[in-house]
């Protein structure tokens, strides 16, 4: 799968107070069947909070093009078309359940139920990021290994953090969409 860069250079580093809203370069029907890579976290912007994420679909979306957003790592902060998104978690942050891509819109990630059955040993359904915010948990990987999962973004230059999304499905000539993140910039 070809990567494609689609992070904005423009926006500003925080000037405001603490949490504010980033938003992504617009996710146009090039991005089908690639890796969207909309933010990325490298060490000199520091760490940071995720608090929200809203899809703004701009244009309807044609065929059946589906988008998911989710967690990566790229090898350096340096995004050329012939790099990778490792470490992916392709709906970690929205998945496509919460976006109506063919209806314009704003759509709120969080809104895949995540649902306890109470005796079931703590069965759990959602996007991991949902779950990670509602029940204030850090590990649903299922390796122990105790790291917050997809609240907290810890900056670095090697094994960069980054929000991706993914655009799949039939053939797509027309759509725009962009994400908003709202994010706090921790000391």
């Amino acid at each position: 799968m070809a990567i494609l860069d689609l992070r904005r250079r423009d926006q500003r580093s925080n000037i405001r107070e603490n949490p504010f809203w980033i938003t992504s370069g617009e996710i146009l029907p090039a991005a089908d069947d690639a890796e969207a890579v909309l933010f990325s976290f490298p060490a000199h912007l520091g760490n940071f909070f995720l608090h929200e994420f809203v899809m703004d679909i701009k244009t309807a979306f044609d065929g059946s093009g589906v988008i998911d957003v989710g967690y990566g790592t790229l090898a350096t902060d340096a995004v050329t078309t012939a790099g990778t998104v490792d470490n992916q978690d392709d709906d970690a942050y929205m998945a496509t359940a919460e976006i109506t891509e063919g209806t314009i819109g704003l759509y709120p990630g969080g809104l895949v139920t995540v649902t306890y059955t109470e005796g079931t040993g703590g069965v759990l359904s959602g996007t991991v990021w949902a779950m990670a915010k509602i029940l204030g948990a850090t590990d649903f990987s299922g390796t122990g290994d105790g790291d917050v999962q997809n609240l907290l973004i810890n900056g670095a230059d090697a094994d960069t953090p980054c929000i991706y999304a993914t655009l799949t499905g039939g053939t797509i000539t027309t759509g725009v969409a962009r994400l908003h993140v709202l994010v706090s910039k921790l000391p």
